[in-house]
């Protein structure tokens, strides 16, 4: 054949050993292995040592006159162009930068219509988006956000479950309107100038401001491959979305849960308006000044009573306090209920009470004053009867309360009350009717409610000089008992202006949220919580609170509908006031509320019109929290019906974790306040992390550490490559991200590896499939290594599909890379002979295109959810042959691949352990044949299994040995007895120690050695009778071609 030439002496031996080999293939394919000792071999059933010495002599011989002729290159041409090579275009490596926009709208656009279509109403699978700020351009976490949803209603897609998915974005509130203001003001013309913007001006600038964000960041988003319903977004501006938040504010009002009330709010000294607590970030290095005050005591009340102070006339009341500002606001004093108090003396300081287990604590802070005590174990009930007086100036007397937030555990057991600037301390006064005193004004600066006696403190700063001015005095009155004015503590900062918040007193809005705690929180109970600890923190954030205070002092906003009359300034707020103001919103427009009219009768309902009695309008918005946590109304809008007999209003919200006090709270409660029907909005609730720097610091622009998601994609991040789209998305999916998420060069370098890996996989896949058919061979028909490849597919897809059920998507990640090195360690290595060398309508190579096509099916399935662009390209150039029809545009179409029960084949699974334990100490043995350059390939050496009892091992893996060379990769296994085995060693011998296969099988001794046949010059396999000479297969397949 092909003109090469055999050439051997045809003495006897020769001819002998010839017959004996022929004889020997044909014993190894009916059986399996060897029996030495059957007749046919031409061998006795008893070998002698002399026989066995006879017999390699006599190979030898025969091995030795073999002529061998040189194969010319013509030949040799055929010979490799007889080889089935893997075939395919599929490109090395993925188009650079930003994915085309066909691309793009197919993956997203298309699959996205043809599920609203297509797939059935009932199975909807509603993902409620979180409406992301319009203020700035993408950072990391949009990324993260947007990628962890997109994966999520992909997967569902991918089981054939009809999604929902509309992208909104939050639109209003202060960080909009400061842009714009920042923006005019520094504009060419009104550089230098004092600029003052109406509302209207404020609203209209803010308004495209919003809109020109909203649109870099869907270009964005859309770029990462994210579906949607991005023809009907939503924004909280919409003039139907405020429309709808205001139909959730008047039923609040209805049920009798908004109010207004002059009490202490978080207050922003920058940009003048209320806070809410989640617009609070607390800093745990604020430097302030901390105070130990003693309160003159004048009437002692029942203290009388005890002998020791019948003639004391005066007595301080030590408090200690990081607010001394407060102090001329003071209205009373409070004492802990269980704590016990104890008057001591000391000529420094004279008679002092305080917590009888803190004056130790006083003593050390004095520098080791020396206390006497005077009278102990005073119930605290005692100093109720007490009067103070303020200690900067001849006040009125003052009462002392008992509270039960007063602790010994830290400070003097005594706090000072100060009703306008405590929150603790507002709850106490107002139940004795003290109601809150503010000295402060807008900006932080004492103002004239300063009692006269301190007017000098008017306009001075509450947190600067003035607060230098109040320690000053009480230094002059001696009632400054020791000052720290280096105190580090935790306190509230404004997380917008990264300033410390102002607690003052101020008229605002509130909506009773204790009213409907306790219903809220068994609301939650069905909640599914991603991870657990959510159920806690949400939990704890609504038992926690009993007022929002909802109303700001901006104009960028929804308006509070209420009318205040213009000479009493009391408020009007009704069901049947908010109801006409909202009808002639819808007339007129929002924007209208904010204009200014001399005649204002006609957003006054007319039941309340009366002679003589006219109306202004407020000016407080809602806060933003209102706004997003109103979303819900659209959901409920366009599904509200099909979901009536749902417990909750939608399948999932997903954001970050400081959203338990932000949008999943404010949700919550606005569902559960305009409702009232015992559901939630939401079915399962999923946080993720912030994003790390390497040195674990969250990204932050002041820090200057933030990754661009653009750049990370199409530009490389700090030295390492650009990852694409894919890589982004890739990144995200195998993070952790339910923790902070830590992104470096050293993790993105890893991502890059194995998506070069995922994708080498699937061009190798490809080629191989050329070609294909499309028939597969039946399961019963497949060999012992096909069975086990698909056995670790099933396995691959079923803990992929359980790992996308629990959104554990970096599980998914884990399964591809160890499943990709499992297959390509045992599979793609050992069928490459199959595949490349067999006829290409061979049983065993179709064999090995079936175990192709099921793994090119599933590793789409388990990755179109995270890499949408490779495994569409893949599916690009996947045969014709493997889809159902031409309307298999895209892998969503097609479905997730289940992989069959039949492959779940768990005897094969546990005897291919069994073969595991041979194969790795046969790759030690092969690797010690290779440092010590005895081979190159692993074709290069045959296998034998030594092993005494052959029936155990055949009961064991008899039927998976003329396997066993192809699984293994060598030329030849043979299972021989020990003696037989040292027989046929020949050149190199390497062997290993005696292995136990199972806890009672067999025990065997592998040994590699030379093969005694030579190389096919076509397949390499050592199953020639001379170098230049075709083996068997190869002579048929070649016969064929």
């Amino acid at each position: 054949m092909y003109g090469i030439r055999r050439s051997w002496n045809s003495h006897r031996s020769a001819k002998h050993i010839q017959r004996w080999f022929q004889t020997y293939s044909a014993a190894q394919s009916e059986t399996g292995h060897i029996d030495w000792a059957q007749e046919k071999l031409h061998m006795p059933s008893q070998m002698t040592p002399a026989y066995v010495e006879q017999w390699k002599k006599e190979r030898i011989e025969y091995l030795s006159s073999i002529e061998d002729v040189e194969i010319d290159s013509e030949i040799l041409l055929k010979l490799k162009n007889s080889v089935s090579m893997p075939k395919t275009k599929f490109p090395n490596r993925s188009v650079s930068g930003a994915p085309s926009l066909e691309s793009r709208q197919l993956i997203a656009d298309r699959v996205y219509e043809w599920q609203e279509k297509t797939l059935p109403e009932e199975s909807l699978f509603i993902l409620h988006d979180g409406p992301p700020y319009a203020n700035a351009d993408v950072h990391l976490g949009h990324a993260v956000n947007r990628i962890v949803k997109d994966i999520i209603i992909r997967f569902k897609v991918m089981e054939g479950r009809r999604v929902s998915y509309i992208p909104g974005w939050d639109c209003h509130g202060l960080p909009i309107e400061l842009k714009v203001l920042d923006n005019v003001r520094s504009s060419k013309e009104n550089k230098g100038k004092q600029v003052k913007l109406s509302p209207i001006e404020t609203r209209t600038l803010a308004r495209k401001h919003a809109d020109s964000v909203i649109q870099r960041h869907m270009e964005n988003f859309r770029q990462w491959g994210t579906m949607g319903d991005w023809d009907n977004l939503y924004k909280t501006m919409n003039p139907q979305y405020e429309l709808r938040q205001l139909e959730v504010f008047r039923a609040m009002v209805r049920e009798g849960l908004i109010y207004r009330r002059d009490k202490p709010v978080y207050w922003s000294l920058q940009t003048q308006t209320a806070l809410a607590e989640a617009e609070l970030e607390y800093n745990g290095q604020h430097k302030n000044i901390a105070a130990t005050i003693k309160f003159p005591i004048k009437n002692l009340g029942r203290l009388k009573e005890y002998p020791a102070l019948e003639s004391v006339s005066q007595i301080g009341a030590i408090i200690w306090t990081t607010a001394a500002w407060t102090v001329p606001a003071n209205r009373a004093l409070a004492v802990g209920p269980k704590i016990v108090y104890q008057v001591v003396h000391s000529s420094e300081t004279g008679y002092l009470v305080l917590a009888q287990s803190r004056v130790d604590w006083l003593s050390e802070l004095l520098g080791g004053v020396k206390f006497t005590s005077v009278v102990e174990n005073i119930p605290a009930e005692i100093l109720t009867s007490c009067e103070y007086i303020n200690p900067m100036y001849d006040s009125a007397p003052a009462k002392i309360f008992l509270a039960n937030f007063v602790s010994s555990e830290s400070g003097s057991g005594i706090v000072h009350l100060a009703p306008g600037h405590g929150m603790d301390d507002y709850l106490v006064c107002q139940d004795h009717g003290i109601p809150p005193y503010s000295v402060a004004n807008s900006v932080g600066k004492y103002d004239t409610s300063v009692p006269d006696e301190l007017d000098f403190l008017i306009g001075q700063g509450c947190f600067t000089a003035g607060r230098d001015k109040v320690i000053e005095i009480l230094i002059d009155s001696k009632s400054l008992v020791h000052v720290d004015r280096n105190y580090i503590h935790k306190y509230p900062y404004d997380w917008r202006s990264k300033k410390p918040v102002m607690i003052r007193s101020t008229a605002q809005w509130f909506a009773n949220v204790g009213k409907i705690k306790d219903e809220t929180i068994a609301a939650i109970s069905d909640v599914q919580f991603i991870p657990d600890s959510g159920r806690s923190r949400l939990t704890s954030f609504v038992r926690d609170r009993s007022e929002w205070c909802i109303s700001r002092q901006r104009a960028w906003g929804v308006p509070i509908p209420a009318l205040y009359d213009s000479e009493s300034g009391e408020a009007l707020l009704t069901d049947d006031s908010v109801a006409h103001i909202i009808e002639e919103i819808k007339k007129v427009g929002i924007d209208s509320w904010f204009e200014e009219e001399l005649d204002t009768s006609h957003w006054v309902a007319p039941e309340y019109r009366k002679d003589g009695v006219t109306y202004v309008k407020g000016s407080d918005t809602m806060d933003v929290w209102f706004d997003s946590g109103t979303s819900w109304t659209l959901m409920q809008k366009k599904f509200g019906k099909l979901r009536e007999n749902r417990q909750s209003l939608v399948d999932i919200y997903i954001e970050g974790s400081d959203q338990h006090r932000g949008w999943f709270q404010s949700s919550l409660l606005t569902y559960t306040a305009s409702n009232r029907n015992g559901k939630v909005p939401y079915g399962t609730l999923l946080t993720h992390g912030f994003t790390l720097d390497t040195e674990g610091q969250k990204m932050s622009k002041s820090l200057g550490n933030v990754a661009e998601p653009g750049a990370v994609a199409f530009k490389g991040y700090r030295g390492a490559p650009a990852v694409g789209v894919d890589g982004l998305r890739l990144w995200v999916a195998q993070s952790e991200y339910t923790t902070d998420i830590s992104f470096s060069t050293m993790v993105i370098k890893r991502v890059v590896d194995l998506l070069s890996k995922i994708r080498r996989t699937f061009k190798y896949i490809l080629g191989v499939l050329d070609q294909f058919s499309g028939t597969k061979v039946p399961y019963r028909e497949l060999s012992p290594i096909d069975k086990f490849a698909l056995y670790g597919l099933y396995n691959f897809e079923k803990t992929a599909k359980s790992a996308y059920s629990q959104h554990s998507f970096f599980k998914v990640v884990q399964a591809t890379s160890n499943h990709l090195a499992h297959f390509s360690s045992t599979f793609l290595n050992s069928c490459k002979d199959s595949a490349y060398t067999d006829h290409l309508d061979s049983q065993r190579r179709r064999s090995v295109q079936t175990v192709f096509a099921y793994a090119l099916r599933i590793y789409i399935s388990v990755l179109s959810p995270i890499l949408p662009f490779l495994t569409q390209e893949v599916w690009n150039y996947m045969p014709e042959s493997m889809k159902n029809s031409e309307t298999e545009f895209s892998p969503f179409v097609a479905g997730w691949f289940d992989a069959p029960e039949e492959w779940n084949n768990l005897k094969l699974a546990s005897d291919f352990e069994a073969v595991g334990i041979i194969s790795e100490e046969l790759k030690l043995l092969l690797n010690t044949a290779r440092e010590n350059k005895i081979i190159g390939s692993s074709l290069d050496a045959v296998v034998y299994i030594s092993v005494k009892d052959l029936a155990k091992f055949n009961t064991l893996l008899g039927e998976y040995v003329p396997s066993l060379a192809e699984f293994f990769v060598v030329s030849r296994v043979d299972v021989v007895d020990p003696l037989t085995a040292k027989a046929l060693a020949r050149g190199f011998e390497f062997s290993s120690d005696l292995l136990s296969l199972t806890s009672d099988g067999p025990e065997v001794k592998i040994t590699i050695s030379q093969p005694w046949l030579e190389k096919c010059p076509r397949c390499w396999q050592y199953h020639s009778e001379s170098p230049s000479a075709l083996c068997h297969r190869c002579e048929d397949v070649l016969a064929k071609h």
